[in-house]
């Protein structure tokens, strides 16, 4: 089964070779947006799917925490994140995955980023090798 293959992937070598992690998803929804669409986006609030690539701690000036997020597209291109203290509190990163993410797109120097406002990882399809 081309599932346990992945999962004996995943065992072995860290990442699934024979599928994406898109391809291990229950659900067939990959976001409203890509990273490729996010530029077209500024000001809106949209959905994205992402696989967690990595998360950078920050304290405020407040001495709260916050984030910033890497994500990998369906389309393989990365796209950021930022997670202010607010949304952390309701919506924390809950490890390695893939996530749906909602918030607003918006644009710093010319790069588009999504301000999170929820966000929940992803449930996968059953491992079955057991």
């Amino acid at each position: 089964k081309p599932i346990e293959d992945a999962y004996d992937e995943i065992e072995l070598l860290g990442f699934p070779v024979s599928m994406s992690w898109f391809d291990m998803l229950v659900t067939d929804f990959r976001g409203e947006i890509n990273a490729s669409g996010m530029m077209g986006s500024i000001g809106k609030k949209a959905r994205m799917v992402g696989h967690l690539a990595t998360v950078k701690y920050i304290k405020t000036i407040k001495n709260e925490w916050m984030n910033f997020g890497c994500f990998i597209d369906n389309e393989n291109n990365f796209f950021d994140t930022t997670h202010f203290s607010r949304s952390l509190e309701k919506y924390p990163f809950r490890g390695s995955g893939t996530y749906l993410l909602l918030g607003k797109v918006v644009e710093e120097f010319g790069f588009p980023s999504l301000e999170v406002e929820k966000m929940a990882k992803l449930p996968v399809k059953p491992d079955t090798r057991y």
